[in-house]
């Protein structure tokens, strides 16, 4: 078996576990691998003195590297591996850490079906960064429809970009950037400068997957391609794949005292939820098979085979 075979095999393995078996349930989270990347940044955090920019900065760049030295170089090994079978069953386990399909629609249908505005409430809150308290339902199902969007990317596109690519060991080098920049890439006083460099990380390695994700997004729901280049209904704060979100469902999507896309389109409510799940499966299974394609240019093109 060749390193083509062996790596589509891992690929569509890891699909098929996601698929079936999905991510760990919740009181089980702690002893899930990947948890452990925002624990230890968060263990970092909690030791860093505040008050000195250029330490910060400097801290800042460092804890990523290591925690990147932690889980990505472990990845280069599998390479080492002689047995095709281990190389495979590792290889397929360590990939599926790194992206997740049933759950974030498992996320998007619990806001969804919720009962009443306080599980709704509770329901977003797992999802999203922002104080959900003072939501309505519109803005609540405007907040899990904006994460299905974002999470296209950073949950699906970006980790199957990077398999594609550069193997497990790429698709978990983008999983610890892009985890770190949601535990400290924010531009608040406590992380302006500790959490530059997991930001700027995070922005570079998904320009191109977040690109791929509004286009698929657009794509898959009838929108015209160039309204991915035409910005003028949109807000320039707003992430390229939410603005085609909003596009595709023809729906105004909101984060209060950030952005607001899509005004002229109507209040985002459930059915709008089912249909971000359904626009995101769809890109899943056509990058899928795009990532496929692509794998094997690259390895054909190299006399593998």
């Amino acid at each position: 078996m060749n390193l083509l075979q062996e790596h589509v095999i891992i690929f569509l393995i890891a699909i098929l576990i996601d698929v079936t078996v999905g991510d760990p349930p919740e009181k089980r989270e702690k002893y899930y691998p990947i948890v452990w990347i925002s624990r230890l940044m968060y263990f970092f955090d909690r030791r860093t003195k505040r008050g000195n920019e250029r330490k910060e900065k400097l801290l800042g760049v460092i804890y990523p590297i290591v925690i990147l030295a932690i889980f990505a170089l472990p990845c280069l090994m599998l390479l080492r591996i002689h047995s095709e079978l281990l190389y495979i069953v590792l290889g397929s386990l360590i990939f599926k850490m790194t992206f997740t399909v049933k759950g974030l629609e498992g996320y998007g249908r619990d806001a969804m079906e919720a009962k009443n505005l306080e599980e709704k409430r509770e329901a977003v809150g797992k999802i999203v960064s922002r104080d959900v308290a003072g939501l309505d339902t519109s803005q609540l199902d405007s907040a899990t429809i904006e994460s299905v969007a974002e999470n296209t990317t950073d949950s699906v596109i970006a980790p199957f970009f990077y398999f594609a690519l550069f193997g497990v060991f790429g698709a978990m080098c983008y999983r610890v950037v892009n985890t770190l920049d949601a535990v400290v890439g924010y531009k608040n006083r406590r992380y302006i400068h500790f959490g530059w460099f997991s930001a700027k990380a995070d922005d570079v390695m998904n320009y191109i997957p977040e690109r791929v994700a509004a286009w698929l997004i657009l794509l898959l729901s009838g929108s015209k391609l160039g309204d991915l280049r035409n910005r003028s209904y949109e807000n320039e704060n707003a992430p390229l794949t939410i603005a085609a979100m909003s596009r595709a469902l023809k729906v105004k999507l909101e984060k209060v005292g950030h952005y607001v896309v899509g005004e002229s389109f109507e209040d985002a409510r459930s059915e709008h939820i089912a249909g971000a799940i359904r626009i995101a499966k769809r890109s899943t299974i056509l990058f899928a098979f795009v990532c496929v394609v692509v794998m094997a240019v690259i390895y054909l093109s190299d006399g593998i085979g």
